[in-house]
């Protein structure tokens, strides 16, 4: 009766040696896959935050060219007004002085005909060399908001294929830790047999 109780007590220990070992080694296998899995989750987010992080940079260049366009837009049209300003000045300048002349008032119309055709003449040629450079503002204005797009639309695609991958690696992930713990049963067992026989 006494050596089967201490029998029973013999395997008891050796179950509880086995189970924490089983424990152990189950925690091992559980510990190398959860810093697995946070490895990935970290690198997903780290891709997610500089495909963020890019897209903000290269919306804010965009941003930026346009305001720097339309300065200098702003810039041509703020020193045609001067030139205009300063040549009604001058030309008012040169007719107050023929205004004196009452012999020489045919003439004043006249000039002042030729004036007022000289400015409609200086107005049709800033439009004509001021439409090349509109025009290339316009083109580049569409070519960034089409390479912004395009972007983007890279960037959702890519996301979307990356997520569909992603269930398939998660996937692969969970069956790979069980298959490790499987193996480590395995071995654990067969190292018990061999230890017993």
């Amino acid at each position: 009766m006494m050596a089967k109780k201490n029998e029973a007590v013999e395997v008891e220990k050796q179950e509880v040696a086995a189970a924490e070992e089983a424990a152990a080694s189950d925690l091992l296998v559980d510990t190398f896959w959860n810093q697995y899995e946070t490895s990935l989750a970290r690198a997903r987010q780290l891709r997610e935050v500089q495909e963020e992080a890019f897209m903000t940079a290269f919306k804010e260049l965009v941003q930026f060219n346009k305001q720097y366009r339309k300065s200098v837009a702003s810039l041509y049209e703020q020193s045609k007004k001067t030139n205009l300003e300063l040549a009604k000045g001058v030309m008012q300048n040169i007719s107050d002085r023929k205004a004196g002349k009452s012999a020489e008032e045919a003439r004043a119309m006249d000039y002042e005909q030729v004036t007022k055709q000289l400015k409609e003449v200086t107005m049709q040629l800033e439009k004509l060399a001021l439409t090349p450079v509109k025009s290339a503002f316009s083109i580049i204005d569409q070519l960034e908001d089409n390479v912004e797009k395009s972007a983007e639309s890279y960037l959702a695609y890519a996301r979307e294929r990356r997520a569909a991958w992603q269930q398939v690696t998660n996937e692969y992930v969970k069956q790979a830790r069980k298959v490790n713990h499987q193996v480590v049963d395995r071995v654990s067992e067969k190292s018990k047999e061999l230890v017993k026989a």
